[in-house]
């Protein structure tokens, strides 16, 4: 086994700290969020969503009390940290353990909600997600329970979890990037049937909304984590306490998009509203004919090129149809 490049209690340490910055920024989303389902809601949510993302706030909030309370039990009550946060059967240990492994479940499910919405309430693209979830959710509660009994073992990164561990990881990383891959494969999709129409100024806020909705922030993160966990390294602590409070942020940063109608589909309609407006603007205005004019020519410039009008009428059949195809991606 190489040996860790940083001491466990550091790792510890750093850990929780990014961890209350992370819960912090969860704190500030989920209050907005409130504020925005009370007096800003522009659409519907299902109540299922609503209560999820309390669920999800309220669990974060448990999650980095028990990291508070093992910080003060290792470092000033028992003076020996290294060898209390190797026991990975502490019951403070296994409950964070479930309620990451619960807040992970959720915060896919809500990816896989957006990835339902986003391919026009079609459940056959969810259905291996849905599987992954199932198979993560079963490695998860399996992993609480071997580190309950875990009573020998010391070490988070030990042969008998290390099986329940690396499986916990890959299948959570396996369904957001199955997820992230479906939901910017269908939003890609979208965007190109509208590209003739897109405005360039509108090219950097879609790819910024296309990492937003994916999630591809968390999958990122979870690589990370996978690949410090089975180089047996202690800074994988660093990124798995923060990832609990990731799991709340980018679901519940999501339904704020959503909420305030700021997802790719409603720049889809932003951009086709401009484009038909700069179209509009741009087409000829004749001017009337002034005196000693011919009456025939005076005539002829009033009406607008037959072109131009058949240009406009195949704008707004396009305009149409593609606002259409994107209210199939809204929420």
């Amino acid at each position: 086994m190489p040996s860790s490049q940083i001491s466990l209690d550091r790792a510890y340490l750093t850990a929780i700290w990014l961890e209350t910055l992370f819960y912090g920024i969860n704190l500030l989303l989920f209050f907005s969020y409130l504020f925005i389902v009370r007096y800003k809601r522009r659409i519907s949510l299902s109540k299922i969503i609503v209560g999820v993302a309390v669920m999800m706030f309220l669990f974060s909030t448990v999650h980095v009390s028990l990291g508070f309370y093992r910080l003060i039990e290792g470092f000033i009550v028992l003076k020996d940290p290294i060898v209390f946060f190797s026991d990975v059967s502490i019951p403070a240990n296994v409950a964070k353990v479930t309620i990451h492994t619960v807040n992970s479940i959720l915060g896919d499910s809500i990816m896989v909600w957006r990835c339902y919405n986003v391919w026009g309430q079609s459940w056959l693209p969810s259905i291996l997600p849905i599987l992954l979830i199932i198979a993560s959710a079963v490695c998860g509660f399996g992993q609480a329970v071997i580190f309950a009994e875990a009573r020998t073992t010391h070490s988070a990164f030990g042969s008998n979890l290390e099986r329940w561990n690396g499986s916990l990881f890959s299948l959570s990383l396996a369904t957001n990037v199955v997820v992230t891959s479906l939901i910017a494969s269908r939003i890609w999709w979208v965007s190109r049937q509208n590209s003739s129409l897109h405005d360039s100024s509108f090219k950097y806020r879609r790819v910024l909304l296309l990492v937003i909705e994916s999630g591809a922030i968390y999958s990122s993160a979870l690589v990370i984590e996978i690949t410090l966990y089975f180089l047996n390294n202690n800074a994988f602590y660093i990124i798995y306490d923060p990832i609990a409070q990731l799991t709340a942020i980018v679901p519940t940063m999501i339904i704020v998009m959503t909420s305030l109608d700021l997802t790719s589909a409603a720049l889809d309609s932003e951009e086709q509203r401009t484009t038909r407006h700069r179209t509009i603007e741009s087409r000829p205005h004749f001017a009337a004919a002034g005196r000693g004019t011919d009456t025939f020519s005076s005539i002829v410039s009033s009406f607008p090129d037959p072109e131009d009008r058949v240009r406009e009428q195949a704008t707004d059949i396009y305009l149409g149809l593609n606002q259409k195809e994107s209210a199939k991606v809204a929420i």
